[in-house]
Order: structure tokens, then C-alpha cells, then sequence
């Protein structure tokens, strides 16, 4: 039994020096296998394996760990990019708000005349056109009042027709007995001068020449006296016809009113449009408060309420886009924002076209509104290391970082300050990229190359770069980073804008940096 417990013994210690043999020999091999993949940098295979730790974990940023890791690797890689060309203009967001489809005209018809209602004479829902009946009222007494006014004005015209023709006729047998007068005045003056010769040769006493100026004397008195009732005759008359042209005029106005309120019993519609309410029957008293129906016009209106900063970036004419979740429609703006009401601008835009949604319809209304005015970059460019925000620009193949101001966000867009129109600008950068790095433009097209490695890469980050790290006996705290997603900050979460969203918030410095490179 002793022996057999040593044969056992044996055996075992003989299986573990083969496992450690055999250990020995793996690791060999790997060590081998290791070192040949990381002891050419320049090869295209390598520098896609350290491409491949480009991104850390979604929403990360670039850690100092990453960087060192570049490092190591040595200055002489040349790093493949995406890159993309900034532009100066201006940042505008797209913006939504709730719409609600309104008539561009809508009246309740007030009556202008008091009666009992008769006859409806359409429907709720028909379209009618300016001026049709809609509702008639009992006018049996208006008719009435009409023709008495009617009666009225034809003796008003009687009268200044009779008293014109008496006038005439007066005024006429004036001018005759005027006529006659100054015949006679004439004849007295040619006897008395007569008399007056005949008187100077004697041949007549002063008695027949004193009859002679006697006759003279009444002749022109009696010319003075016709003259007289001449001008009073036609005084008189043209002040009698004047009160009888009043009296006309005064008739016909009644006869007007008489005619408007007959009109006016039967209520009619003041625009085209569609009637959207009657209020009354037959039979039922309307008086001149009332309202007896209600009409709108076919012309429909969007009516939007927007916050009072953004009213600024909307004018009258501009046309905006209206989305009822059926249909869109194209909209113009028809008012300038008005003073802000409950912390909101109420505005009205016009529907464009023929295709109209019925009144009441909701829907969202998008518009634009700028943000800030400066260099337009990606959001993808920018990085942040906690203290400043900066983007990598390429100049004569290399990298160069440059501190820049984020002023706004939109979408996948933001305006910057600090940096020049036209300048290539790295779009998410690999980690560990630094300052001066060489880089190339990425080919993402082309099957095999740097860019798709480095795509392909993506995701990879932490496991090929730490097993490098730890080879090369850095620290556990740089190699925990791999894969986080820190920018000079470990821990710190990144939050990015989400491309196309219609919500947008400027930033300022400290703005939180997309996925990216490590500290330049």
C-alpha cells in the first residue's frame, strides 16, 4: 500500500510539471504572437489594431490612459481620420408648437331689423355667396310702411309741382301789368314835354300844363307799383318752392327708410363662406341684439402660440410647414408678432393651396429660429477636457488642437467661436489623437482601408489597447480607464445634442464633449 501511495504521488507530481511546461510553451507563443503585431507600427495591420480601441463606451470620452497608449506605440503612426470643413453663418434650429385650424373670417350675423322669423332658407353646412338670403322675417307691415312713403313723396312732388305752375302764372300777369305801366309812363312823358313847348309859344294855360305833370306823375307811380309786386311775386315764390323741394326730399328719405327696413327683414349673408350655426326657428321673435346665424369663410388660418424669444425670428410672408399627422400643408405668415401674452406670441399664418383641413384640425407647425451667428462645425468635432472646449484642425498632415467657445447647439450642428471659416476639422477623433499627431484622411469607402478598420474598431477599445498597457507595466488605474469614456474627467458621462431633434439649448465653454480624443 506504502508503494502504491508513492506511485500516486508520483504520477501527480509528474502532471504538474507538464502543466507548467505546458504553460511555459503558451506563453512563449503568445509573447511571440504579441509582440509581432505591436513591433511594427507603421504596418497597416497595426495601425488598424490601435484604431480598433478608437471609441470607448457609448457616450464616453477620451481618457488620458488612451493617450498614453498612443504613446507608447510611438509618434511615427499615422493615425486615419474623418474630417469635415467648417463654414461661417448662421446656427438655426428647427422648432415645433401646436396649430389650430381656424376660418380667416368668422361672424356671428347680427339682425338689423325686429320681426318674427318666416323661412330658413338654407342649411347648416351650405356654402352661399355674399348677399343670399339665409333667414326671412315677417315684413307685412314693413311693405305697408313703404308704400305710404311712396304715396308721401308723390303729393310732396304734387305740390311743388302745383305751386310752381301759380307762381309762373302770377309772375307772368306782373310783367304784363308792368309792361303796361311803362307804355303809359311813356306816353305821359311825350304829352307833358309836348304840353311844355306849346306852353313857351302860349298857346296852353298853366292849368292843362300842371294835368299834363299831373298824368306824368301817376304814370311813373304806377310803373313803381308794378315793379314792387313783380319782385315780391317772385320772392314769394321762390321761397314757396323751396319749403315744397324740402318737403320732397324729406319724403324720399322716409321712403328709403321705409325700403332699408324691408330690406333688412330678410337677413342675408355679408361675405361668401358656409353657414356653420342657425340659432332660431319659425315662428320665434328676433329682435336687433340677436344673432340668428353664424357664417365663415372658406379661406382657412393656422393660429400658433410661439415663446417671445423665438418671435423675433418669424415675419410676416415667410412660409412655414404644417403637419396634421394625414397631411402636410405649406403656411404663410400673415401678422407681425404682437405684444407677448402669458409668456407667449400669438400669430396666424395663412394656408396655402386648394386642399384645405376642416376648421378644428391640430396639427404642429415647424419653424425656424437662429441661434447664434458664427462658425458652423460639427458636433462631432468638439471635445472638451473639463476645462476648455477645443477642436483637432489638420494643417500639413497633422493634428492640431484649437480652443474654441460653443455658443449653440441644434441638431447635429454647432456654432462656435475661436475658429476660422474653411478649415478641415477632425470628426470624432480617436483616442489618444494629441497635438501634432500625424494623420490621414479616412477612406470610408473603400473596402479595407484605414477608414473601415477603424471602423470596424470601433467598440474594441478597451481590451487590445489595456493588454498593451499592462504588457508595457502601467498601472491598473490607466488601464481601468480603457472603455469608460472620460475626457480629463473620469466618470463624467458625455451628453450630446441627438441629431435632429427640434428641441436645441445653447452652451457655453463647458459644453459636455461628443465621443472623442484624449488631452492634447
Amino acid at each position: 500500500m506504502q508503494i502504491e501511495g508513492r506511485k500516486g504521488a508520483g504520477g501527480m507530481r509528474i502532471g504538474q510539471w507538464v502543466l507548467v511546461a505546458g504553460l511555459v510553451v503558451a506563453a512563449g507563443i503568445g509573447g511571440y504572437l504579441l509582440r509581432g503585431n505591436t513591433g511594427n507600427p507603421a504596418a497597416p495591420e497595426a495601425a488598424g489594431s490601435v484604431r480598433s480601441g478608437a471609441q470607448g463606451s457609448p457616450g464616453g470620452f477620451a481618457g488620458q490612459g488612451r493617450g498614453q497608449g498612443f504613446r507608447s506605440a510611438g509618434r511615427n503612426v499615422t493615425i486615419a481620420v474623418q474630417t469635415s470643413t467648417s463654414k461661417a453663418g448662421t446656427l438655426v434650429a428647427q422648432r415645433q408648437t401646436a396649430g389650430t385650424v381656424q376660418p380667416v373670417t368668422q361672424s356671428q350675423v347680427a339682425a338689423q331689423a325686429t320681426g318674427i322669423v318666416t323661412k330658413i332658407l338654407v342649411n347648416v353646412g351650405d356654402t352661399v355667396k355674399a348677399g343670399q338670403p339665409v333667414i326671412q322675417l315677417d315684413d307685412s307691415q314693413l311693405r305697408i310702411a313703404v308704400q305710404n312713403a311712396q304715396l308721401a313723396l308723390q303729393n310732396a312732388r304734387i305740390n311743388l309741382t302745383t305751386q310752381t305752375n301759380a307762381t309762373a302764372d302770377a309772375t307772368e300777369k306782373l310783367r304784363q301789368q308792368l309792361q303796361a305801366a311803362q307804355t303809359t309812363l311813356v306816353n305821359a312823358q311825350n304829352s307833358y314835354r309836348s304840353a311844355q313847348r306849346v306852353y313857351k309859344l302860349g298857346g296852353l294855360s298853366q292849368n292843362d300844363l300842371n294835368s299834363a305833370k299831373a298824368a306824368l306823375n301817376t304814370a311813373q307811380a304806377n310803373v313803381s307799383a308794378a315793379q314792387s309786386a313783380l319782385a315780391q311775386n317772385q320772392r314769394a315764390g321762390s321761397e314757396s318752392l323751396a319749403g315744397l323741394r324740402v318737403a320732397i326730399s324729406q319724403a324720399q328719405n322716409q321712403l328709403q327708410t321705409a325700403q332699408l327696413n324691408l330690406a333688412n327683414a330678410t337677413l342675408k349673408a355679408p361675405f361668401a363662406g358656409q353657414i356653420s350655426a342657425i340659432n332660431v326657428t319659425v315662428g320665434e321673435a328676433v329682435g336687433s341684439s340677436s344673432q340668428p346665424f353664424t357664417l365663415v369663410s372658406p379661406q382657412r388660418q393656422v393660429r400658433f402660440s410661439v415663446p417671445p424669444a423665438d418671435a423675433a425670428s418669424i415675419s410676416p410672408g415667410q412660409t412655414l410647414n404644417f403637419d396634421t399627422g394625414a397631411q402636410d400643408f405649406q403656411v404663410k405668415v400673415d401678422q407681425r408678432p404682437a405684444a407677448p401674452v402669458n409668456q407667449s406670441v400669438s400669430l396666424t399664418a395663412r394656408i396655402l393651396g386648394d386642399r384645405l383641413p376642416q376648421a378644428g384640425t391640430v396639427g404642429t407647425l415647424t419653424y425656424p429660429v437662429k441661434l447664434a451667428q458664427g462658425t458652423l462645425v460639427p458636433i462631432a468635432t468638439l471635445q472638451n477636457d473639463g476645462t476648455r472646449s477645443y477642436v483637432f484642425t489638420v494643417e500639413d498632415g497633422k493634428a492640431k488642437a484649437q480652443t474654441v467657445t460653443v455658443l449653440a447647439q441644434a441638431g447635429s450642428q454647432a456654432a462656435v467661436s475661436g475658429l476660422g471659416a474653411n478649415l478641415e476639422i477632425i470628426v470624432s477623433p480617436p483616442p489618444g489623437l494629441l497635438d501634432g499627431s500625424s494623420v490621414t484622411k479616412a477612406d470610408l469607402t473603400a473596402p479595407g482601408q484605414n477608414g473601415r478598420n477603424y471602423q470596424q474598431g470601433q467598440g474594441q477599445n478597451g481590451n487590445g489597447q489595456g493588454q498593451y498597457r499592462r504588457r508595457q507595466g502601467q498601472g491598473s488605474g490607466q488601464s481601468q480607464q480603457n472603455g469608460a469614456g472620460s475626457s480629463g474627467n473620469p466618470g463624467q458621462p458625455a451628453n450630446p445634442t441627438p441629431p435632429g431633434t427640434s428641441q436645441t439649448q445653447p452652451r457655453g465653454p463647458q459644453s459636455p464633449s461628443p465621443q472623442g480624443g484624449g488631452q492634447p
